[in-house]
Parts: structure tokens; C-alpha cells; sequence
């Protein structure tokens, strides 16, 4: 596509607001994980919703190969039949893969491959991009926006929703087998949540469950006996929709009030202040008279 440019005075203009190629990055990287499936891995290869696994990685990298240049002298875009093209990433189980790391790793010590053995089963459970200001785990993973969670649970194959008990209260969760009573799932959670809002369905063998926070803050965790997040890297950025509506007001204000002050207009503090003026100029006891004028006064 050669029309791309139409886009950089747009482009340009964030770039400014970012000042680095870094966060600029972060901030296109993060709008695709906000408001779009990029990061949507799909279960299925005819899902309307996300990228077969590795598409993603492959899209980037064939965009950064694309305008590459070859050379010193080469400003050119690479030619769109020299772009490698995205491959779908799959992985092949075999039920012999000890022994064959056994042949194939001859006289390396075992635990080694025991440890890429447990690697490799971590992840084909979950993978990072599945949680957002969240963490993985072997079996589940959480995500975050400042005012709600999303936990999805691996289970056992052939369950379904009338095999499962789940009993979430305002700060644990507890996901069992009916009958049985086997555990899950289960913990406290580093927060008190509505429980009386709680969402959950069972998708194939993941359970999704939403969660309202009672306060609006980011958790360190989502189980208390877990491993703390740095708080101070996760994304703490939120859509302006989202905001309070004082809040977004606020922030229109003062956009407003930037781009007064480029057109070197009053901005609404000013406004608000020659206003009070006018009312005043002519009440009793003013020390002026006659028409408004804001050059007579000497505003500190």
C-alpha cells in the first residue's frame, strides 16, 4: 500500500505528544490491545474474532521488513513480493517426546530436558499475550483495568457447567466438582469485588469469569499467595470514555484552553475573570465608570 502518507500529519502529531519512538511504540501497541482482537489468539481457524497463533508477531515483523532499507542508499520500501508472508504457527504433540529428547540429547544430563518439557506444557496452556496488566500461569491467567478482572481457568476435558460448582464471594473464589468435590480452583482475592455481579461462562475447556473491583485501583495480584506485580510498569492509562464525567470535562477544558492560548485568545479562567469585571464596573462604589475596559485594570 503506497498511500500510507496520508496518515503521517496525524502520525506526527502523536509522535510529538510521545517525544520518544519508545513510547510512541507503546502507545500504537497499546491502542491495538485496548480497541482491537490483535492480541486475540483464535481458538478456532474460522473465528471471526483474533489471529491464528504467531499472525501477530508475523504481521509486525513483515511491516518492519517492508520498509527496511537493504543499504546506506537504499530509502526504498522492500517490494511486496519480497515480504515474507504471516505462517500459522502449530504444535506437534508426539507421545514419545522424553524418549526422543533422551536420543537426541545423549549424555545431557536429564533435568534439563524435564525443565523444557515443563516449558513447553506451561505454554501451551496460556500464553502472555492473553493477560493485560495481569500474569500467567500454568493453569489460569488474570488481566485488569483499574475497575474490573478477568480470570480465565484451564479445566479438565468434558466438563460443563453442570459439573462445576462456583462459589465466588466478596474476596475469594472457589471452583469445585459437583459431587466429588475436588478443588479447582481456589483462593483469596487481593481485593474485595461486587460478588454479586459476578460473569462467568465455560468456553470449551477455559472458564471466563468477570469481576467488578469494589475500589477502583490495580491490584499487585490476583490471589494473595501469588508472586507481586510492579504496579509502577503495568499500563495505568485508561480510555477517555471511561473517565468520570467531571474528569473528562476537565480534560476538554484544558484542551480548550491550550488552544486559546496558541491562538493567543483568553482562555476560560479569563473569561470568567472579565465577566466578574463587567458585573462590577458600574456597581456602587466602583472606583470606574463608563464603558468596559479591561486595559484600565491591572490584573495580577
Amino acid at each position: 500500500m503506497n498511500n500510507g502518507n496520508v496518515f503521517d500529519d496525524a502520525l506526527f502529531n502523536i509522535l510529538k505528544e510521545c517525544k520518544t519512538l519508545p513510547t510512541f511504540l507503546d502507545t500504537i501497541f497499546g491502542f491495538l490491545r485496548r480497541r482491537t482482537d490483535f492480541y486475540v489468539v483464535a481458538v478456532d481457524p474460522i473465528s471471526p474474532i483474533g489471529l491464528p497463533p504467531g499472525w501477530a508477531e508475523n504481521l509486525v515483523k513483515q511491516a518492519f521488513l517492508k520498509y527496511k532499507p537493504h543499504n546506506k542508499r537504499d530509502t526504498e520500501t522492500l517490494p511486496e513480493s519480497q515480504v515474507p508472508l504471516p505462517t500459522v504457527e502449530t504444535e506437534v504433540v508426539t507421545s514419545s517426546i522424553e524418549d526422543q529428547n533422551k536420543s537426541d540429547l545423549n549424555g545431557i544430563d536429564i533435568s534439563v530436558n524435564k525443565c523444557i518439557n515443563e516449558e513447553l506444557k506451561e505454554k501451551s496452556n496460556f500464553h502472555s499475550s492473553e493477560s493485560y496488566n495481569g500474569a500467567v500461569y500454568n493453569n489460569y491467567s488474570w488481566s485488569q483495568t483499574i475497575t474490573d478482572v478477568d480470570v480465565v481457568i484451564k479445566l479438565p476435558e468434558n466438563l460443563t457447567t453442570k459439573n462445576l460448582n462456583v462459589d465466588i464471594g466478596p474476596q475469594k473464589i472457589d471452583i469445585t466438582l459437583k459431587g466429588t468435590g475436588e478443588s479447582l480452583f481456589s483462593g483469596i482475592l487481593c481485593q474485595k469485588i461486587k460478588y454479586n455481579d459476578v460473569l462467568w461462562a465455560l468456553d470449551k475447556r477455559k472458564l471466563n469469569i468477570h469481576l467488578d473491583k469494589v475500589q477502583e485501583m490495580w491490584w499487585n495480584c490476583l490471589l494473595q499467595n501469588e508472586p507481586k506485580l510492579d504496579i509502577s510498569k503495568i499500563d495505568c492509562s485508561r480510555p477517555f470514555e471511561e473517565l468520570p464525567e467531571d474528569a473528562q470535562a476537565k480534560i476538554e477544558e484544558l484542551a480548550w484552553n491550550q488552544e486559546r492560548k496558541i491562538q493567543g485568545l483568553p482562555t476560560s479562567q479569563e473569561l470568567a475573570m472579565q465577566e466578574t469585571l463587567k458585573k462590577a464596573w458600574n456597581a456602587e462604589g466602583s472606583p470606574f465608570s463608563g464603558p468596559f475596559d479591561l486595559s484600565k485594570v491591572e490584573i495580577n
